[in-house]
């Protein structure tokens, strides 16, 4: 997608998520970092704050211009996890002073990513191995060590060493100050024998003001394993309901309650039953009129087993979602070693909607190699 205003071709994630203001009566064709450079106006060393859309020349209120700048400073993308240039951390290394045998600081900060965007700081002096991260990561998270999936530069990082319970270091995945390590959220495993009960996805959500809108419930099966992003191969939603060589994978379509003013979508999918082929499903909610999902009073969902209905295997909270117009909860991705499935936190915002899946199959691709380990 090229940004309108820079010409330069960017990815979806670096535009917008919403509407410049809810006054604007269209999405932005300007990226964020345009968007942002138009607001903030910098001359002789001052900023002065432009309060309209660049585009369309809508005022702009206090918090919308706030809330432009937050988005602009938590933004994923100015992260490249993988790329760190080797300059950037020499000069780190230099700042701190304290180098090993090949130049590499061995003091200073380094981070932990979340797929949402949530990005968490630590010292190397203080966590030495990867045992104490996970338990850094613990403390700040509540997430427990047996749930993070660590990934540095395309590998998982491992706990002790395959001879023995030897805490492997930090060190070893030459992890250095400015580093960038991925922390992927393990919700819930379903073994083998657990498999063979449906995975059910049930969303509820309130009409809102404008009256009878939707708040699609999608989900995306690809295939394909590996660090490469896999390939989509179906898709189930309000109009793809069924398909006749999945017979045990079902979408109810839209289920309206008018008079209390209620709508309702539910997947359910047998993964054993499932081809072999299929590694991820995916699950996406998308606003299909309304700019963003927070326009929807009342959401609510759960994602379970059958068998063990009190178990929520997704905890993603909507509301922390309410104003993009799309977010992708969560994946179910197959071990490709053992076979079992594994439910994945993600909570990654995202352009895109019913009407549009573009932008929600460019975000998915952006971050599918990390479910291939």
């Amino acid at each position: 997608m090229k940004c309108s205003n820079c010409k330069v071709d960017k990815l979806s994630r670096e535009f917008p998520t919403d509407t410049i203001s809810q006054k604007c009566g269209h999405v932005s064709s300007f990226c964020l970092k345009c968007v942002i450079n138009h607001i903030n106006i910098k001359t002789d060393n001052k900023t002065t704050v432009a309060k309209q859309c660049p585009e369309c020349k809508t005022n702009l209120n206090a918090k919308e211009i706030k809330d432009l700048n937050i988005a602009w400073e938590k933004a994923p993308f100015r992260i490249d996890i993988d790329n760190i240039s080797q300059l950037h951390s020499q000069k780190s290394s230099a700042q701190n002073g304290e180098v090993d045998g090949h130049g590499n600081s061995t003091t200073g900060d380094f981070y932990v990513v979340l797929l949402n965007g949530t990005k968490l700081k630590f010292r190397l002096e203080n966590v030495k191995s990867v045992g104490a991260l996970k338990e850094a990561i613990k403390t700040q998270t509540k997430v427990e060590p047996n749930k993070q999936k660590l990934i540095h530069k395309g590998v998982e990082l491992q706990t002790y060493t395959n001879q023995g319970r030897i805490q492997i270091q930090l060190s070893e995945y030459n992890i250095v100050a400015e580093s960038h390590i991925q922390l992927i959220v393990l919700l819930y495993s379903i073994s083998r024998e657990l498999s063979i009960n449906a995975l059910t996805f049930d969303l509820f959500w309130g009409y809102p003001a404008s009256g009878c809108d939707y708040l699609d419930g999608t989900c995306m099966l690809y295939t394909g394993t590996g660090n490469s992003a896999g390939q989509l191969w179906r898709r189930f939603d309000y109009q793809s309901t069924s398909f006749h060589d999945i017979p045990n994978m079902a979408h109810s379509g839209d289920v309206m309650d008018h008079n209390n003013r209620r709508g309702h979508h539910r997947i359910t999918a047998n993964l054993a039953s499932l081809p072999q082929t299929v590694t991820k499903l995916y699950f996406i909610l998308s606003s299909w009129n309304a700019p963003n999902i927070g326009h929807f009073p009342n959401p609510s969902f759960k994602m379970f087993d059958p068998s063990k209905a009190d178990i929520q295997l997704c905890s993603y909270t909507i509301q922390s979602a309410a104003s993009s117009q799309a977010v992708i909860m969560c994946v179910a991705a197959k071990n490709p070693y053992d076979g079992n499935w594994n439910v994945f936190e993600i909570g990654k915002l995202s352009a895109g909607n019913a009407k549009n899946y573009s932008p929600i199959e460019t975000t998915i691709n952006n971050m599918d190699q990390f479910f291939g380990i």
